[in-house]
């Protein structure tokens, strides 16, 4: 009985979002990226991975629909990014069709290509400051609510071996961790955006609480990646005043974390020395890069084919345990080398880095709005980039979904200037029109 209501409940939110996201379909990508954070509360749906592969088929009915009339008159332009994640799919499957196509856990072109509507879609949806307002603030409050939990699971001890690592409600700590970075730097946008007092109250706690729920994932990819980002934010906003409020409060982060763990700062201080010795897992982590590495020295145009990084590795394996001969390559750009051959990671890289140029030049614009928002993408999709260093995610949605966002400032910044002409032709012309009447 109490199965059946469930199911009930479950149906009838999920006709309810079904029906708001036809309504705005850009609410089907605030949906997709907020799901991130808290994977474990994602109902299972039979015949499919998840309920996010239904959330898009959603979603590209509701883009259809709110199209179907435009006949066109959209933004035009070249769109790079999506050419080459189109030519890096192709690539995969002709390189290594057996891979790609039947994969031991996935269908990576189905994955790949559900990533590629992705980022078309963001590029199409999110194209107004107050969607992504909407965006910012449902991540980062669903992020909040899975830091809570990281902070009350988890425990920091004198080391890493000693500490209890949490995820939160995500899949893994890694991965929370660089969720709630994120979050913390949508949460300082929002702080710098919102009027309302209550508002950049609630973010300023926002901040403090993703800031702790890094600490308690006891990543210490996400440790850095969390000083880098607090590093861009500080240098690539030029506000003084906002600056110093913002210093306050992280120092007010970092006091309330020292009070939470006396031992955190160990640590912090074992990051660089584990880095340079490499000890434990980074050890661990250099030895998987080394067989990648070897894995591309073999195969170095087509690689070794998608996802087959871990089936490969026990014969590149290189005084790795036997027991790890299961894992990833714990980086993106290792496992895209080996996987998928110089080309393949050239591809993705040249994605990546056109998204990189295209946000910075947004952020140079005159629109202060449109500036601010260009350079908070900016951070963002850097530190995921730099993330990439020691995680695998050339899946990552949220790296694709930033991709999508930086081909609209593209378009946007292509388009803009026509606008302004037509517009500055149409006030001339009212002028000249005025003059006439004059006369």
């Amino acid at each position: 009985m109490i199965e059946t209501l469930s199911l009930i409940l479950v149906g009838l939110i999920g006709l309810i979002l079904a029906g708001m996201i036809l309504v705005n379909p850009f609410l089907g990508i605030v949906l997709i990226a907020a799901s991130l954070p808290v994977t474990d509360l994602l109902p299972s749906i039979p015949m499919v991975s998840s309920i996010l592969p239904i959330v898009g088929v959603v979603t590209i009915f509701g883009y259809l629909i709110k199209n179907i009339n435009k006949r066109g008159n959209g933004l035009k332009g070249t769109r790079p990014v999506l050419i080459l994640g189109l030519l890096f799919i192709i690539w995969m499957f002709i390189t290594n069709p057996q891979a790609a196509w039947f994969g031991h856990d996935r269908n990576w072109i189905f994955t790949y290509v559900q990533l590629l509507i992705l980022t078309f879609l963001a590029e199409e949806l999110l194209d107004d400051p107050k969607k992504y307002k909407t965006f910012f603030w449902v991540f980062s409050i669903v992020s909040v609510i899975s830091a809570t939990v990281a902070i009350q699971q988890g425990s920091i001890g004198e080391d890493i071996d000693t500490s209890v690592r949490t995820a939160g409600l995500s899949e893994g700590a890694n991965s929370a961790g660089r969720y709630f970075v994120v979050a913390m730097i949508f949460f300082v946008y929002l702080r710098t955006i919102e009027k309302k007092p209550i508002l950049r109250t609630l973010s300023g706690i926002g901040i403090v609480i993703t800031f702790l729920g890094v600490f308690f994932t006891v990543s210490r990819t996400a440790i850095v990646l969390l000083f880098t980002a607090i590093g861009l934010i500080i240098l690539l906003n030029p506000q003084k005043k906002v600056n110093f409020s913002l210093i306050i409060v992280f120092m007010l982060a970092i006091l309330t974390l020292t009070m939470l763990s006396d031992s955190v700062f160990r640590i912090i201080s074992s990051i660089i020395p584990s880095i340079t010795q490499g000890t434990d897992t980074i050890g661990l982590r250099y030895k998987l890069w080394d067989a990648g590495f070897r894995m591309w020295l073999d195969h170095p145009i087509t690689g070794v084919g998608i996802g087959r990084f871990p089936y490969e590795l026990p014969f590149y394996a290189s005084g790795i345990p036997q027991h790890y001969l299961h894992l990833v390559a714990h980086s993106t750009y290792v496992q895209l080398l080996s996987e998928t051959g110089i080309v393949g990671l050239a591809l993705w890289l040249s994605m990546a880095a056109i998204s990189l140029v295209n946000l910075w030049k947004a952020s140079q614009t005159e629109d202060l709005e449109l500036k601010s928002l260009a350079r908070m993408w900016f951070i963002v999709l850097l530190v995921l980039l730099i993330g990439g260093i020691t995680m695998t995610q050339s899946a990552e949605k949220l790296i694709w979904i930033c991709m999508g966002v930086s081909e609209y400032f593209h378009l946007h910044a292509i388009h803009q200037p026509a606008t302004e002409k037509k517009q500055q032709l149409s006030i001339g012309a009212a002028v000249k029109s005025g003059q006439d009447l004059h006369l």
